[in-house]
């Protein structure tokens, strides 16, 4: 890094559990930030900037402007919550933020729904996943064998991707032998695939996290940021801004407690993802931001940065 990152922070505050009002004894402080980089990273080519992490027990992320309003106006979950944290989080705010912070609804569009409903999406992939981990593990791992497939010829990447599409094409005749160990080799992929995710979740778990799952059926604090991510998305959609600082702090912390049983979860999120499409038609949100304004946003706080720097 060739400047002070910290010294060109135009904008930095609190984030993650203790912004949420979710956090308890055990939650680390996590912070976000947004600088301006000199001239000569933003107008040359010989240095560059995108953004500086800092890990520990407090992590901190210090993103570049142009990154930070890039994903911003994608949206970006992590990214577009750190405009609207409350004002108690706000640690460090020059007038060049406050420029950007007294724009922040610029950001908003309906691609909340795509992100915010997407992240939480995963999170419930996620859940379904570890559970069918705690249901029905594997009990060893696959072998070619198993699927009728040799040890020494094996199809590759390559010849796959050219049968697929010449059975997608139904380009000429195709040997029905061939077509079966394509099948077979796709099969097994899949259930080495499955493995081998089931082996690193294994691995990699936190022991907390694994205590947590075994004693309620799913991993507790996905179904707080599951439930988190689908309400948020909601109250963007139909016109109530990004209210970080939940208001249902209490209700998220008892789904980390496991007050919510698996199939309440399962049973709410997949209700309240089918009418986000609903929410997303009748929204008033324009389809995308506004990028010529957010450009030329972007453009003043440089120029104001600097004419102070």
């Amino acid at each position: 890094m060739t400047f002070d990152v910290r010294e060109n922070t135009i904008y930095y505050a609190r984030h993650g559990s203790h912004a949420y009002g979710t956090n308890i004894a055990t939650s680390d402080e996590d912070f976000r930030g947004v600088a301006v980089a000199p001239k000569s990273h933003v107008i040359g080519f010989a240095h560059t900037f995108e953004q500086q992490e800092t890990k520990g027990h407090e992590d901190s992320v210090i993103f570049d402007l142009r990154k930070f309003m890039s994903l911003a106006a994608e949206c970006n979950p992590n990214v577009i919550e750190v405009l609207f944290v409350d004002d108690s989080d706000v640690l460090e705010c020059t007038e060049a933020g406050r420029l950007i912070l007294d724009n922040r609804d610029l950001f908003l569009s309906k691609k909340a729904k795509h992100t915010f409903s997407g992240y939480a999406l995963s999170q419930l992939k996620r859940i379904r996943t570890h559970r069918s981990y705690l249901l029905s593990p594997p009990d060893h791992k696959p072998t070619r064998e198993e699927f009728g497939l040799s040890t020494r010829h094996k199809i590759t990447a390559d010849m796959m991707g050219a049968m697929d599409k010449l059975v997608a094409e139904d380009a000429g005749e195709i040997d029905p032998n061939v077509i079966e160990l394509v099948q077979k080799e796709k099969q097994y992929k899949s259930a080495m695939a499955a493995w081998n995710s089931h082996e690193k979740w294994t691995r990699e778990r936190n022991a907390a996290r694994a205590d947590t799952e075994a004693k309620y059926g799913y991993d507790t604090k996905h179904g707080m940021h599951l439930v988190r991510l689908l309400r948020m998305c909601r109250e963007i959609l139909t016109g109530q801004g990004v209210k970080v600082r939940r208001p249902d702090a209490q209700e998220l912390l008892a789904i980390r407690r496991g007050e919510w049983s698996y199939d309440e979860l399962i049973s709410w999120a997949e209700k309240e993802d089918q009418e986000m499409q609903t929410l997303y038609e009748t929204s008033t949100l324009p389809t995308a931001p506004d990028i010529e304004r957010l450009n030329q946003l972007c453009i003043r706080a440089h120029e104001t940065h600097w004419r102070l720097w």
